[in-house]
């Protein structure tokens, strides 16, 4: 067996990730591309400005398509949600071949011990988007979904899910805003559960064949950490990011306007000055996040 480890970055190491549906429209996105192409992702973790995959038994040319489809798609998306111009990711994208078990598994610890590392949660179940909290848990982070007792709304938009899932469709924001629009807080967090445990696409079996079995995969990643040296990953701590985010948020900067590169200088300056003032974050952090160069 031999994997490769692909790093993808936010352009000049920008955020990308700030709301809760950019996560989910790439995951459906990866999902939908790696059912096609017959991909077999051993592990995967987008963060806030990069992205990793662990990718079995793939050769460099089909990575370079793999990864250049999802950025075609991806990108698209992105831009007409936030009306904004140009690309999202940086070229090229990292790589490094690993070829023997135990280095394999180095990867797949490290990359799902990425927000551990980042400082986003204590262990590599907390954190919702790598998918390592679905292996066997359709309702990680919510409370068990009982269609047959469910409200209308969540019902129909249930429905929608499982058309879109059922046809191989990747679910767009506007997709998504039309599933979400009715749902109160508690639906809100089924339907996510709901959606990433439909379009999970970690590869079972890639994982029991490397470990022997998916309990002693979860045993290993939860006591390791794992390591990477071929590959540069600045993420620091993200947690400053999300400190950020809540405080823009609360100056009105919210959903589309998370768009920071359509904002005048001076706006994008008094908000690098907030930012600087409230949250103590590093001055790389906030130019990260505004997407500036202050």
């Amino acid at each position: 067996m031999e994997a490769r480890h692909a790093y993808i970055k936010g352009r000049r190491g920008n955020g990308i990730f700030y709301r809760s549906e950019d996560f989910i429209v790439l995951i459906t996105i990866v999902s939908v591309l790696a059912k096609e192409g017959g991909v077999k992702v051993m592990a995967f973790c987008p963060m806030f400005n990069h992205i990793h995959f662990l990718i079995k038994n793939i050769s460099l040319n089909d990575l370079r398509r793999f990864i250049q489809r999802l950025a075609i798609i991806f990108v698209k998306e992105y831009n007409n949600e936030y009306g904004r111009k140009g690309t999202v990711f940086q070229k090229p994208f990292g790589c490094s071949l690993k070829r023997t078990a135990k280095v394999i598994m180095g990867c797949v610890a490290y990359v799902f011990n990425n927000p551990v590392a980042a400082k986003l949660s204590r262990a590599a179940r907390e954190y919702r988007w790598s998918l390592y909290a679905y292996h066997n848990n359709k309702n990680p982070y919510s409370e068990p979904l009982k269609k047959e007792t469910c409200r209308n709304k969540m019902r129909v938009a249930l429905k929608k899910v499982d058309y879109f899932h059922a046809k191989g469709q990747y679910l767009s924001y506007a997709t998504l805003r039309d599933i979400f629009e009715y749902l109160n807080q508690k639906e809100h967090l089924q339907m996510i559960d709901y959606i990433l445990s439909n379009y999970y696409f970690l590869s079972k079996e890639s994982l029991e064949e490397l470990y022997g079995s998916f309990s002693r995969m979860l045993i290993a990643v939860d006591s390791n950490a794992g390591a990477e040296f071929e590959l540069e990953d600045d993420y620091g701590d993200h947690s400053v990011y999300r400190k950020m985010l809540g405080t823009v948020m609360k100056y009105g900067y919210t959903d589309q306007k998370l768009n920071f590169e359509s904002l005048p200088r001076k706006e994008v300056g008094r908000l690098y000055k907030l930012l600087s003032e409230r949250t103590r974050a590093p001055r790389d952090s906030i130019n990260r996040f505004l997407h500036c160069d202050f």
